[in-house]
């Protein structure tokens, strides 16, 4: 039976330890980035032209007339967050600094405009 060189164990350590790290980093800072990034769209949003109330979550949920919609995000940019249904359409929020958040559905092939609902 052959013996196990000692080197090649802390050398195999020494490379699992480095990539757990780097992964446990990146994933730390992921989280970080997610919560700065997300605030502008987080709220209630109103379209009184189709009588239609939008409320996203700080855990990225998404009601619709207080119902919330089975949809997982699947992209998010500085000015865009991209989610997908489970029927498997996309919902693409669109936020510039304008008070005004652009819902496209792409089953309705439709945009919707909401404003933020103040509170009164």
């Amino acid at each position: 039976m052959k013996k196990s060189n000692p080197w090649r164990i802390v050398v195999g350590l020494s490379v699992i330890a480095s990539i757990s790290s780097a992964l446990f980093k990146s994933n730390r800072n992921a989280g970080k980035s997610q919560s700065t990034s997300y605030t502008p769209y987080i709220g209630t949003w109103k379209n009184d032209a189709q009588s239609l109330k939008v409320e996203i979550t700080d855990n990225l949920e998404i009601l619709l007339n207080n119902k919330k919609l089975k949809a997982t995000l699947e992209e998010a940019k500085p000015n865009e967050l991209v989610f997908r249904d489970h029927f498997g359409y996309y919902l693409i929020l669109k936020k510039d600094t304008s008070p005004t958040l652009t819902i496209y559905d792409e089953a309705e092939e439709q945009e919707f405009y909401f404003k933020r609902e103040t509170d009164t």
